[in-house]
Protein backbone atom coordinates (compact mmCIF):
# COMPACT_ATOMS: atom_id res chain seq x y z
CA UNK A 1 0.00 0.00 0.00
CA UNK A 2 1.38 3.42 -0.92
CA UNK A 3 1.84 6.22 1.58
CA UNK A 4 -1.34 8.30 1.81
CA UNK A 5 -1.49 12.01 1.31
CA UNK A 6 -1.65 14.36 4.23
CA UNK A 7 -1.94 18.00 5.22
CA UNK A 8 1.08 19.72 6.74
CA UNK A 9 0.64 22.82 8.87
CA UNK A 10 3.63 25.09 8.29
CA UNK A 11 5.64 26.05 11.34
CA UNK A 12 9.06 27.56 12.04
CA UNK A 13 10.80 24.25 11.30
CA UNK A 14 9.21 23.72 7.88
CA UNK A 15 11.85 23.95 5.11
CA UNK A 16 11.30 25.91 1.89
CA UNK A 17 8.85 24.12 -0.39
CA UNK A 18 9.05 23.30 -4.12
CA UNK A 19 6.81 25.55 -6.21
CA UNK A 20 6.81 25.12 -9.99
CA UNK A 21 7.10 28.23 -12.13
CA UNK A 22 6.93 27.39 -15.81
CA UNK A 23 10.21 25.84 -16.95
CA UNK A 24 11.85 26.39 -13.58
CA UNK A 25 11.22 25.59 -9.94
CA UNK A 26 11.40 27.80 -6.84
CA UNK A 27 11.85 27.08 -3.17
CA UNK A 28 9.41 29.24 -1.23
CA UNK A 29 8.96 29.73 2.50
CA UNK A 30 5.30 29.79 3.40
CA UNK A 31 4.02 31.67 6.45
CA UNK A 32 3.41 29.73 9.65
CA UNK A 33 -0.12 28.40 9.85
CA UNK A 34 -0.44 27.81 6.11
CA UNK A 35 -1.57 24.32 5.11
CA UNK A 36 0.30 22.26 2.52
CA UNK A 37 -1.58 19.46 0.78
CA UNK A 38 0.69 16.58 -0.17
CA UNK A 39 -0.92 14.03 -2.49
CA UNK A 40 -0.55 10.36 -1.80
CA UNK A 41 2.54 8.71 -3.20
CA UNK A 42 1.94 7.27 -6.64
CA UNK A 43 0.84 3.68 -6.94
CA UNK A 44 3.75 1.40 -7.85
CA UNK A 45 4.41 0.74 -11.51
CA UNK A 46 3.11 -2.48 -12.99
CA UNK A 47 5.74 -5.19 -12.91
CA UNK A 48 4.69 -6.38 -16.36
CA UNK A 49 2.45 -4.37 -18.65
CA UNK A 50 2.23 -7.35 -21.02
CA UNK A 51 0.99 -9.68 -18.30
CA UNK A 52 -1.55 -7.12 -17.10
CA UNK A 53 -2.81 -6.60 -20.65
CA UNK A 54 -3.27 -10.34 -21.00
CA UNK A 55 -5.30 -10.40 -17.81
CA UNK A 56 -7.61 -7.45 -18.49
CA UNK A 57 -8.22 -8.32 -22.14
CA UNK A 58 -9.24 -11.85 -21.23
CA UNK A 59 -11.37 -10.76 -18.24
CA UNK A 60 -12.68 -7.28 -19.13
CA UNK A 61 -15.22 -5.25 -17.18
CA UNK A 62 -18.78 -5.38 -18.53
CA UNK A 63 -17.80 -7.02 -21.81
CA UNK A 64 -16.79 -10.25 -23.49
CA UNK A 65 -13.04 -10.80 -23.92
CA UNK A 66 -11.53 -8.80 -26.75
CA UNK A 67 -10.48 -11.86 -28.74
CA UNK A 68 -14.12 -13.02 -28.89
CA UNK A 69 -15.11 -9.67 -30.44
CA UNK A 70 -12.45 -9.96 -33.14
CA UNK A 71 -13.54 -12.35 -35.90
CA UNK A 72 -12.74 -12.54 -39.59
CA UNK A 73 -14.60 -9.83 -41.49
CA UNK A 74 -14.79 -7.43 -38.53
CA UNK A 75 -14.42 -3.77 -39.47
CA UNK A 76 -12.09 -2.50 -36.76
CA UNK A 77 -11.12 1.04 -35.84
CA UNK A 78 -8.55 1.71 -33.11
CA UNK A 79 -8.76 5.22 -31.67
CA UNK A 80 -5.89 6.58 -29.58
CA UNK A 81 -5.58 9.48 -27.16
CA UNK A 82 -3.47 12.14 -28.85
CA UNK A 83 -0.51 14.17 -27.64
CA UNK A 84 -2.41 16.79 -25.64
CA UNK A 85 -0.88 14.96 -22.69
CA UNK A 86 2.81 14.35 -23.43
CA UNK A 87 3.98 10.99 -22.12
CA UNK A 88 7.61 10.09 -21.55
CA UNK A 89 7.62 6.50 -20.41
CA UNK A 90 10.32 5.43 -17.98
CA UNK A 91 10.24 1.98 -19.58
CA UNK A 92 10.98 3.24 -23.09
CA UNK A 93 8.08 2.75 -25.51
CA UNK A 94 4.95 4.86 -25.10
CA UNK A 95 2.23 2.83 -23.38
CA UNK A 96 -0.14 3.67 -26.22
CA UNK A 97 2.23 2.01 -28.66
CA UNK A 98 2.36 -1.18 -26.62
CA UNK A 99 -1.42 -1.38 -26.27
CA UNK A 100 -2.09 -0.69 -29.95
CA UNK A 101 0.50 -3.28 -30.99
CA UNK A 102 -1.25 -5.86 -28.81
CA UNK A 103 -4.66 -5.08 -30.32
CA UNK A 104 -3.33 -5.27 -33.87
CA UNK A 105 -1.60 -8.58 -33.15
CA UNK A 106 -4.88 -10.01 -31.87
CA UNK A 107 -6.74 -8.66 -34.91
CA UNK A 108 -4.21 -10.19 -37.30
CA UNK A 109 -4.51 -13.61 -35.63
CA UNK A 110 -8.30 -13.41 -35.99
CA UNK A 111 -8.07 -12.62 -39.71
CA UNK A 112 -9.31 -9.02 -39.35
CA UNK A 113 -7.95 -7.07 -42.31
CA UNK A 114 -10.12 -3.92 -42.45
CA UNK A 115 -8.33 -1.87 -39.79
CA UNK A 116 -7.73 1.84 -39.30
CA UNK A 117 -6.00 3.74 -36.50
CA UNK A 118 -7.22 7.26 -35.70
CA UNK A 119 -5.83 9.82 -33.26
CA UNK A 120 -8.63 11.19 -31.05
CA UNK A 121 -7.79 14.86 -31.57
CA UNK A 122 -11.22 16.52 -31.55
CA UNK A 123 -10.62 20.23 -32.20
CA UNK A 124 -6.98 19.92 -31.18
CA UNK A 125 -4.30 20.06 -33.81
CA UNK A 126 -3.85 17.11 -36.11
CA UNK A 127 -0.66 15.18 -35.43
CA UNK A 128 2.35 15.24 -37.70
CA UNK A 129 3.78 12.06 -39.21
CA UNK A 130 6.72 12.33 -36.84
CA UNK A 131 4.42 12.49 -33.81
CA UNK A 132 2.40 9.49 -34.98
CA UNK A 133 5.67 7.59 -35.46
CA UNK A 134 7.05 8.55 -32.05
CA UNK A 135 3.79 7.74 -30.26
CA UNK A 136 2.85 4.47 -31.96
CA UNK A 137 6.28 3.17 -32.97
CA UNK A 138 7.70 2.13 -36.29
CA UNK A 139 5.92 -1.24 -36.47
CA UNK A 140 2.49 0.38 -36.35
CA UNK A 141 3.45 3.44 -38.38
CA UNK A 142 4.90 1.41 -41.27
CA UNK A 143 1.90 -0.92 -41.37
CA UNK A 144 -0.60 1.70 -42.52
CA UNK A 145 -0.89 4.22 -45.31
CA UNK A 146 -1.65 7.90 -44.64
CA UNK A 147 -5.40 7.37 -44.98
CA UNK A 148 -5.52 4.49 -42.52
CA UNK A 149 -3.32 6.06 -39.81
CA UNK A 150 -4.29 9.66 -39.30
CA UNK A 151 -5.90 12.22 -36.98
CA UNK A 152 -9.55 13.12 -36.76
CA UNK A 153 -10.58 15.93 -39.11
CA UNK A 154 -13.47 17.90 -37.61
CA UNK A 155 -13.87 19.88 -40.85
CA UNK A 156 -14.28 16.85 -43.13
CA UNK A 157 -17.97 17.37 -43.92
CA UNK A 158 -18.08 14.42 -46.31
CA UNK A 159 -16.60 12.11 -43.68
CA UNK A 160 -19.33 12.71 -41.07
CA UNK A 161 -22.48 10.75 -40.23
CA UNK A 162 -25.46 12.00 -38.20
CA UNK A 163 -26.26 9.65 -35.32
CA UNK A 164 -28.68 11.78 -33.31
CA UNK A 165 -30.00 15.21 -32.50
CA UNK A 166 -28.89 17.72 -29.86
CA UNK A 167 -31.29 19.70 -27.63
CA UNK A 168 -31.07 22.76 -29.91
CA UNK A 169 -32.13 20.66 -32.88
CA UNK A 170 -28.70 20.53 -34.50
CA UNK A 171 -27.42 17.16 -35.75
CA UNK A 172 -25.02 15.07 -33.68
CA UNK A 173 -22.34 14.31 -36.27
CA UNK A 174 -19.35 12.03 -35.78
CA UNK A 175 -16.71 10.53 -38.05
CA UNK A 176 -18.34 8.07 -40.44
CA UNK A 177 -15.56 5.52 -40.00
CA UNK A 178 -16.62 4.93 -36.41
CA UNK A 179 -20.26 4.38 -37.31
CA UNK A 180 -19.28 2.06 -40.17
CA UNK A 181 -17.13 -0.08 -37.89
CA UNK A 182 -18.25 -3.25 -36.15
CA UNK A 183 -15.84 -2.62 -33.29
CA UNK A 184 -14.08 0.50 -32.01
CA UNK A 185 -11.21 -0.07 -29.57
CA UNK A 186 -10.45 3.12 -27.64
CA UNK A 187 -6.95 3.41 -26.14
CA UNK A 188 -7.04 6.04 -23.41
CA UNK A 189 -4.78 7.61 -20.79
CA UNK A 190 -5.35 9.05 -17.35
CA UNK A 191 -2.78 10.68 -15.10
CA UNK A 192 -5.07 12.13 -12.41
CA UNK A 193 -8.69 12.62 -11.45
CA UNK A 194 -10.35 14.62 -14.22
CA UNK A 195 -8.14 13.29 -17.01
CA UNK A 196 -10.53 10.54 -18.01
CA UNK A 197 -13.30 12.97 -18.87
CA UNK A 198 -16.46 11.66 -20.47
CA UNK A 199 -16.48 7.92 -21.14
CA UNK A 200 -17.97 8.70 -24.56
CA UNK A 201 -15.49 9.09 -27.42
CA UNK A 202 -17.97 11.21 -29.41
CA UNK A 203 -16.45 14.64 -28.53
CA UNK A 204 -13.08 13.52 -29.86
CA UNK A 205 -14.60 12.56 -33.22
CA UNK A 206 -17.38 15.11 -33.65
CA UNK A 207 -17.70 17.59 -36.48
CA UNK A 208 -16.69 21.17 -35.72
CA UNK A 209 -20.36 22.20 -35.74
CA UNK A 210 -21.28 19.43 -33.29
CA UNK A 211 -18.30 20.21 -31.04
CA UNK A 212 -19.46 23.81 -30.95
CA UNK A 213 -23.03 22.80 -30.12
CA UNK A 214 -21.80 20.44 -27.36
CA UNK A 215 -19.85 23.17 -25.54
CA UNK A 216 -21.65 24.99 -22.70
CA UNK A 217 -21.15 28.75 -22.56
CA UNK A 218 -22.06 30.34 -19.20
CA UNK A 219 -24.41 33.29 -19.49
CA UNK A 220 -26.03 32.07 -22.71
CA UNK A 221 -28.94 29.81 -23.62
CA UNK A 222 -26.66 27.16 -25.11
CA UNK A 223 -26.53 23.54 -24.03
CA UNK A 224 -25.84 22.90 -20.34
CA UNK A 225 -23.35 20.37 -19.02
CA UNK A 226 -26.24 18.17 -17.88
CA UNK A 227 -27.91 18.32 -21.30
CA UNK A 228 -24.60 17.49 -22.98
CA UNK A 229 -24.09 14.44 -20.78
CA UNK A 230 -27.65 13.29 -21.48
CA UNK A 231 -27.10 13.70 -25.22
CA UNK A 232 -23.90 11.63 -25.09
CA UNK A 233 -25.25 8.92 -22.77
CA UNK A 234 -26.55 6.67 -25.60
CA UNK A 235 -23.14 6.78 -27.29
CA UNK A 236 -20.86 5.41 -24.59
CA UNK A 237 -20.81 1.63 -25.08
CA UNK A 238 -22.20 1.68 -28.62
CA UNK A 239 -22.21 4.07 -31.59
CA UNK A 240 -25.33 3.74 -33.71
CA UNK A 241 -26.93 0.36 -34.40
CA UNK A 242 -23.91 -1.82 -35.15
CA UNK A 243 -20.79 -0.45 -33.48
CA UNK A 244 -19.49 -1.83 -30.18
CA UNK A 245 -16.97 0.21 -28.21
CA UNK A 246 -14.26 -1.49 -26.17
CA UNK A 247 -11.98 0.66 -24.00
CA UNK A 248 -8.44 -0.07 -22.87
CA UNK A 249 -7.38 2.59 -20.37
CA UNK A 250 -4.06 3.05 -18.59
CA UNK A 251 -3.52 5.10 -15.46
CA UNK A 252 -0.18 6.87 -15.21
CA UNK A 253 1.88 8.48 -12.48
CA UNK A 254 4.75 10.94 -12.57
CA UNK A 255 8.11 9.34 -11.92
CA UNK A 256 11.67 10.69 -12.07
CA UNK A 257 13.64 9.18 -14.95
CA UNK A 258 16.86 11.08 -14.22
CA UNK A 259 18.74 11.36 -10.96
CA UNK A 260 18.79 15.15 -11.28
CA UNK A 261 15.05 15.29 -10.62
CA UNK A 262 14.84 12.59 -7.96
CA UNK A 263 14.26 15.22 -5.26
CA UNK A 264 10.86 16.01 -6.78
CA UNK A 265 9.60 12.59 -5.77
CA UNK A 266 10.27 13.30 -2.09
CA UNK A 267 8.74 15.55 0.53
CA UNK A 268 11.09 18.38 1.41
CA UNK A 269 11.71 17.24 4.99
CA UNK A 270 13.03 13.96 3.56
CA UNK A 271 15.65 15.54 1.28
CA UNK A 272 19.21 14.36 1.66
CA UNK A 273 22.23 16.60 1.16
CA UNK A 274 22.49 15.30 -2.41
CA UNK A 275 18.85 16.20 -3.04
CA UNK A 276 19.56 19.75 -1.91
CA UNK A 277 22.56 19.97 -4.22
CA UNK A 278 20.49 18.71 -7.15
CA UNK A 279 17.73 21.15 -6.35
CA UNK A 280 20.17 24.06 -6.35
CA UNK A 281 21.72 22.87 -9.64
CA UNK A 282 18.34 22.71 -11.37
CA UNK A 283 17.29 26.11 -10.07
CA UNK A 284 20.60 27.68 -11.08
CA UNK A 285 20.37 26.23 -14.59
CA UNK A 286 16.82 27.51 -14.96
CA UNK A 287 17.89 30.97 -13.85
CA UNK A 288 20.71 31.35 -16.39
CA UNK A 289 19.24 29.58 -19.43
CA UNK A 290 17.01 31.55 -21.80
CA UNK A 291 13.38 30.65 -21.29
CA UNK A 292 13.08 29.36 -24.87
CA UNK A 293 15.57 26.54 -24.21
CA UNK A 294 14.60 25.59 -20.67
CA UNK A 295 13.18 22.12 -20.14
CA UNK A 296 9.46 22.30 -20.81
CA UNK A 297 8.29 19.25 -18.92
CA UNK A 298 10.37 19.56 -15.76
CA UNK A 299 13.73 17.85 -16.40
CA UNK A 300 13.78 14.11 -16.00
CA UNK A 301 10.12 13.60 -15.14
CA UNK A 302 8.41 10.76 -16.97
CA UNK A 303 5.53 8.39 -16.37
CA UNK A 304 5.00 4.86 -15.21
CA UNK A 305 1.91 2.75 -15.85
CA UNK A 306 0.14 2.02 -12.56
CA UNK A 307 -2.88 0.11 -13.82
CA UNK A 308 -4.69 -0.99 -16.96
CA UNK A 309 -8.41 -1.50 -17.33
CA UNK A 310 -10.41 -2.86 -20.25
CA UNK A 311 -14.00 -3.50 -21.21
CA UNK A 312 -17.20 -1.55 -21.79
CA UNK A 313 -16.44 2.21 -21.54
CA UNK A 314 -19.10 2.85 -18.89
CA UNK A 315 -17.71 0.15 -16.60
CA UNK A 316 -14.07 1.11 -17.17
CA UNK A 317 -14.81 4.77 -16.57
CA UNK A 318 -16.43 4.05 -13.20
CA UNK A 319 -13.65 1.80 -11.91
CA UNK A 320 -10.91 4.08 -13.20
CA UNK A 321 -12.45 7.10 -11.50
CA UNK A 322 -12.60 5.21 -8.20
CA UNK A 323 -8.98 4.09 -8.57
CA UNK A 324 -7.73 7.59 -9.33
CA UNK A 325 -9.54 9.10 -6.36
CA UNK A 326 -7.71 6.76 -4.00
CA UNK A 327 -4.42 8.11 -5.38
CA UNK A 328 -5.17 11.65 -4.22
CA UNK A 329 -6.02 13.10 -0.84
CA UNK A 330 -9.75 12.66 -0.26
CA UNK A 331 -10.03 14.87 2.85
CA UNK A 332 -8.03 17.85 1.65
CA UNK A 333 -8.92 21.26 3.11
CA UNK A 334 -11.67 23.15 1.33
CA UNK A 335 -12.86 26.72 1.53
CA UNK A 336 -9.50 28.43 2.07
CA UNK A 337 -9.35 32.20 1.72
CA UNK A 338 -6.30 31.87 -0.54
CA UNK A 339 -5.05 28.90 -2.58
CA UNK A 340 -1.60 28.58 -4.16
CA UNK A 341 -0.65 26.39 -7.14
CA UNK A 342 2.66 26.13 -8.99
CA UNK A 343 2.29 25.55 -12.73
CA UNK A 344 5.01 23.74 -14.72
CA UNK A 345 5.31 24.17 -18.46
CA UNK A 346 3.69 20.90 -19.44
CA UNK A 347 3.67 21.42 -23.20
CA UNK A 348 0.04 20.29 -23.54
CA UNK A 349 -0.77 19.86 -27.20
CA UNK A 350 2.21 21.89 -28.43
CA UNK A 351 4.86 19.22 -28.95
CA UNK A 352 7.12 20.48 -26.18
CA UNK A 353 6.52 24.24 -26.37
CA UNK A 354 5.95 26.31 -23.19
CA UNK A 355 2.39 26.93 -22.11
CA UNK A 356 0.77 29.87 -23.87
CA UNK A 357 -1.11 32.43 -21.70
CA UNK A 358 -4.59 31.09 -22.54
CA UNK A 359 -3.55 27.55 -21.57
CA UNK A 360 -1.95 28.88 -18.36
CA UNK A 361 -5.30 30.41 -17.46
CA UNK A 362 -7.14 27.19 -18.31
CA UNK A 363 -4.72 24.99 -16.37
CA UNK A 364 -4.54 27.34 -13.39
CA UNK A 365 -8.25 28.04 -13.02
CA UNK A 366 -8.98 24.38 -13.63
CA UNK A 367 -7.46 23.64 -10.20
CA UNK A 368 -10.30 25.40 -8.39
CA UNK A 369 -12.73 22.63 -9.31
CA UNK A 370 -10.46 19.63 -9.83
CA UNK A 371 -13.07 16.92 -9.30
CA UNK A 372 -11.42 15.43 -6.19
CA UNK A 373 -13.28 17.24 -3.43
CA UNK A 374 -16.97 17.89 -3.11
CA UNK A 375 -16.05 21.52 -2.46
CA UNK A 376 -13.38 23.67 -4.14
CA UNK A 377 -10.09 24.25 -2.37
CA UNK A 378 -10.73 28.02 -2.27
CA UNK A 379 -13.97 29.48 -0.97
CA UNK A 380 -16.32 31.65 -3.02
CA UNK A 381 -14.91 35.15 -3.10
CA UNK A 382 -11.43 33.83 -2.29
CA UNK A 383 -8.17 34.46 -4.10
CA UNK A 384 -6.18 32.12 -6.33
CA UNK A 385 -2.40 32.59 -6.55
CA UNK A 386 -0.60 30.93 -9.46
CA UNK A 387 3.14 30.68 -10.04
CA UNK A 388 4.13 31.03 -13.69
CA UNK A 389 6.14 33.51 -15.84
CA UNK A 390 3.10 34.01 -18.10
CA UNK A 391 5.28 34.87 -21.07
CA UNK A 392 3.17 35.89 -24.10
CA UNK A 393 4.62 33.12 -26.26
CA UNK A 394 2.64 31.15 -28.84
CA UNK A 395 3.72 28.32 -31.11
CA UNK A 396 3.97 29.82 -34.62
CA UNK A 397 2.16 26.87 -36.24
CA UNK A 398 -0.04 25.26 -33.61
CA UNK A 399 -1.44 28.49 -32.14
CA UNK A 400 -2.64 30.46 -35.15
CA UNK A 401 -6.12 30.95 -33.69
CA UNK A 402 -4.78 31.41 -30.17
CA UNK A 403 -2.62 34.36 -31.22
CA UNK A 404 -5.60 36.29 -32.57
CA UNK A 405 -7.85 35.18 -29.71
CA UNK A 406 -5.36 36.60 -27.21
CA UNK A 407 -4.56 39.76 -29.19
CA UNK A 408 -8.04 40.71 -30.38
CA UNK A 409 -10.74 38.85 -28.47
CA UNK A 410 -9.37 39.15 -24.92
CA UNK A 411 -8.43 42.75 -25.58
CA UNK A 412 -12.14 43.41 -26.05
CA UNK A 413 -13.62 41.23 -23.28
CA UNK A 414 -12.92 38.31 -20.97
CA UNK A 415 -16.62 37.53 -20.49
CA UNK A 416 -17.52 34.16 -22.03
CA UNK A 417 -21.02 35.20 -23.13
CA UNK A 418 -19.74 38.36 -24.83
CA UNK A 419 -16.95 36.45 -26.55
CA UNK A 420 -19.34 33.79 -27.80
CA UNK A 421 -21.81 36.35 -29.12
CA UNK A 422 -19.37 38.73 -30.79
CA UNK A 423 -16.40 36.68 -31.95
CA UNK A 424 -16.99 32.93 -32.09
CA UNK A 425 -18.92 32.84 -35.37
CA UNK A 426 -16.24 34.76 -37.25
CA UNK A 427 -13.47 32.46 -36.09
CA UNK A 428 -15.52 29.33 -36.77
CA UNK A 429 -16.26 30.33 -40.37
CA UNK A 430 -12.83 31.73 -41.24
CA UNK A 431 -11.45 29.82 -44.23
CA UNK A 432 -7.83 30.61 -43.35
CA UNK A 433 -8.11 29.14 -39.86
CA UNK A 434 -9.87 26.11 -41.34
CA UNK A 435 -7.07 25.67 -43.88
CA UNK A 436 -4.39 25.87 -41.18
CA UNK A 437 -6.24 23.31 -39.05
CA UNK A 438 -6.58 20.85 -41.91
CA UNK A 439 -3.13 21.23 -43.47
CA UNK A 440 -0.64 22.81 -41.04
CA UNK A 441 -1.12 21.10 -37.67
CA UNK A 442 -2.82 24.09 -36.08
CA UNK A 443 -5.45 23.89 -33.38
CA UNK A 444 -8.96 24.54 -34.67
CA UNK A 445 -9.99 28.19 -34.35
CA UNK A 446 -12.69 27.17 -31.83
CA UNK A 447 -10.20 25.51 -29.48
CA UNK A 448 -9.14 28.67 -27.57
CA UNK A 449 -12.80 29.68 -27.25
CA UNK A 450 -13.76 26.37 -25.65
CA UNK A 451 -10.73 26.48 -23.37
CA UNK A 452 -11.68 29.97 -22.23
CA UNK A 453 -15.33 29.07 -21.63
CA UNK A 454 -14.12 26.35 -19.25
CA UNK A 455 -12.58 29.02 -16.99
CA UNK A 456 -15.82 30.94 -16.51
CA UNK A 457 -17.07 29.07 -13.43
CA UNK A 458 -13.77 29.56 -11.58
CA UNK A 459 -13.55 33.25 -12.51
CA UNK A 460 -17.08 33.75 -11.22
CA UNK A 461 -16.17 31.88 -8.02
CA UNK A 462 -13.03 33.92 -7.27
CA UNK A 463 -12.55 37.56 -6.34
CA UNK A 464 -9.01 37.74 -7.73
CA UNK A 465 -6.31 35.77 -9.54
CA UNK A 466 -2.68 36.77 -8.92
CA UNK A 467 0.23 35.34 -10.90
CA UNK A 468 3.61 35.30 -9.12
CA UNK A 469 6.42 36.07 -11.56
CA UNK A 470 3.90 36.72 -14.32
CA UNK A 471 4.25 39.25 -17.12
CA UNK A 472 2.10 42.19 -16.04
CA UNK A 473 0.63 43.11 -19.42
CA UNK A 474 -0.25 39.49 -20.15
CA UNK A 475 -1.84 39.04 -16.74
CA UNK A 476 -3.93 42.15 -17.27
CA UNK A 477 -5.12 40.88 -20.66
CA UNK A 478 -6.34 37.70 -18.97
CA UNK A 479 -8.11 39.67 -16.23
CA UNK A 480 -5.48 38.71 -13.64
CA UNK A 481 -2.90 40.66 -11.63
CA UNK A 482 0.85 40.05 -11.49
CA UNK A 483 3.15 40.01 -8.47
CA UNK A 484 6.93 39.93 -8.38
CA UNK A 485 7.30 37.66 -5.35
CA UNK A 486 5.09 35.33 -3.34
CA UNK A 487 5.21 37.77 -0.41
CA UNK A 488 3.92 40.50 -2.73
CA UNK A 489 1.14 38.23 -3.91
CA UNK A 490 0.09 37.42 -0.35
CA UNK A 491 -0.01 41.13 0.49
CA UNK A 492 -2.13 41.81 -2.60
CA UNK A 493 -4.46 38.95 -1.61
CA UNK A 494 -4.94 40.44 1.86
CA UNK A 495 -3.24 37.61 3.73
CA UNK A 496 -2.90 38.13 7.49
CA UNK A 497 -0.77 35.88 9.65
CA UNK A 498 -3.07 36.18 12.64
CA UNK A 499 -5.32 33.21 11.99
CA UNK A 500 -8.00 35.30 10.28
CA UNK A 501 -6.85 34.35 6.77
CA UNK A 502 -6.37 30.75 5.66
CA UNK A 503 -3.82 29.76 3.01
CA UNK A 504 -3.62 26.36 1.29
CA UNK A 505 -0.78 25.32 -1.01
CA UNK A 506 -1.53 22.24 -3.14
CA UNK A 507 1.85 20.61 -3.60
CA UNK A 508 2.94 18.84 -6.79
CA UNK A 509 1.85 18.61 -10.41
CA UNK A 510 -1.58 20.11 -11.11
CA UNK A 511 -4.52 18.18 -12.50
CA UNK A 512 -5.09 18.65 -16.22
CA UNK A 513 -8.56 20.10 -16.90
CA UNK A 514 -10.59 18.56 -19.70
CA UNK A 515 -10.50 21.81 -21.65
CA UNK A 516 -6.86 21.17 -22.44
CA UNK A 517 -7.67 17.72 -23.75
Amino acid sequence: MTRPGYVLTVDADTPPLVVFRGGSVRLERLPSGAEVVYPADAEPALRSLSAELDRVLSSPEGSEPLDSLLVAGTVLTVVVDDLSQPVTATSGADVRQRIVERVLEMAARAGVDDVRVLAATGLRRRLTSHELLSTLGERVFRSFDAGSLTSHDAEDAEGMTTVGELPDGSPLEIASRLVESDLVVAVRLATAVGDEGSPSIVPSFASAATARALTPVPGTDRITAEQRDDALAPFVDTLGDRTRVFTIAATLADAPIKSVSAFLGKREREWTLLDRVRSRAVRTAAAVLPEAVRPVRFPGIGHVVTSVRAGAPSAVHASMDAFLRTARLANRPVGADIALFGLPDTGYGTSGAPLDPVSVATLGLGQVFDGVSAEPVVKRGGVLILSHPLTPTFHPIHHAGYVDFFADVLRSSTDASVIAEEFEEGFARDDWYRHLYRTSSAHHALHPFHAWYATAAARDHLSDVIVVGGDRETASRLGFRAATTLDDALDMAGYRQDGETSLTFVHGTPVRPAALA
